[in-house]
């Protein structure tokens, strides 16, 4: 898979996740005002059937698209992926770091005691500490929480959608991360560490 090329605002602010195909029509319709990266990219066209030369359109991995509007602050979607995201795979109750599908979302205070689905109620655990905990409160279970949940900004949530991340962009994104996030320190591909089995 091609990785994506990461669109911004004028002001640079981080907007969405483009395609090359949409970079290249940025870059012909005029609307890349400026680009940066470490990264670029040439697409070819076709060949021009006067001067039989062939065309092409060059941008780098970093680009600032006019029109691309200061992004809303919306909440990202919490889901399962993104609350195992956001905690790094690491169960919040045993710190042991897990696979995708070894894992559960916890609700702090669970749903049957009136617990809400929202991210500052939600934890990534492992089965079997979730299992240990099932429907009490944490003092109830004798259990407590090894990091405090909170709800991601849109730069983490851009860095939760997309898994092939080039060091340039992910540099550019960790800049604009909130001191508390846990991405900030982290190195872009999280699936190459080596989770409990």
């Amino acid at each position: 898979m091609a990785p994506l090329v990461l669109a911004l605002n004028e002001h640079g602010t981080p907007h969405h996740w483009a395609t090359w195909q949409d970079a290249v029509v940025y870059k012909a319709k005029g609307l890349v005002v400026w680009e940066m990266g470490e990264f670029d990219w040439t697409k070819y066209g076709g060949e021009n059937r006067i001067t039989g030369e062939t065309s092409s359109i060059s941008f780098s991995s970093i680009i600032a698209v006019r029109g691309a509007h200061h992004p809303k602050r919306e909440t990202p979607t919490l889901t399962n992926s993104n609350l195992f995201g956001r905690d790094l795979h690491i169960c919040a109750y045993c710190g042991n770091e897990f696979h995708s599908h070894l894992l559960t979302n916890d609700h702090i205070i669970p749903r049957s005691r009136g617990g809400q689905h929202t991210w500052t109620n939600c934890v990534t655990a492992c089965k079997r500490c979730n299992n240990k905990k099932d429907n009490r409160l944490l003092e109830e279970a004798h259990m407590q929480l090894l990091y405090i949940p909170y709800v991601p900004s849109r730069e983490e949530a851009l860095i939760l959608k997309n898994r092939n991340i080039l060091a340039d962009q992910m540099e550019f994104l960790r800049q604009s991360l909130p001191a508390h996030s846990r991405l900030r320190n982290i190195d872009r591909n999280i699936k190459n560490r080596v989770p409990v089995a």
